[in-house]
């Protein structure tokens, strides 16, 4: 189980990854078709706008930590974690972030459901 669990947050922290969220090929691989996102402002988004946002994104790095993941059935997963972006060393937009991975029928793993909350620092 840790291994699948592992593989996931690399995944998700590929995510977090200007390079890789600027690159279409890999985010249609990624992001299951159904897609859908409550964004940290509020808004929502689906897959298409999700992919025509984020590869004209200004570069920025986004940082993880405190990862939890459980097995909810046999092809879905939960995992929660915090992110956030740093500013002359301090931590800030720290965020809640929880993500619903789904095992498709060619039995990879694309990210479903992505939320993000303001954990009200910074």
């Amino acid at each position: 189980m840790d291994a699948l669990f592992n593989k996931l947050i690399d995944v998700e922290k590929k995510l977090h990854l200007s390079a890789n969220r600027q690159n279409i090929n890999f985010l249609r691989e990624v992001l299951h078709e159904d897609f859908f996102e409550f964004g940290r402002s509020g808004g929502t988004t689906n897959k298409t706008n999700t992919l025509s946002v984020l590869v004209d994104e200004q570069p920025k790095t986004i940082y993880s930590e405190d990862y939890h993941c459980t097995l909810l059935s046999d092809n879905t997963l939960l995992m929660t974690y915090t992110s956030f972006e740093r500013q002359q060393n301090i931590k800030i937009k720290l965020t809640h972030r929880s993500s619903i991975w789904l095992k498709n029928s060619k039995n990879q793993w694309q990210l479903r459901f992505h939320q993000e909350t303001p954990t009200g620092g910074q």
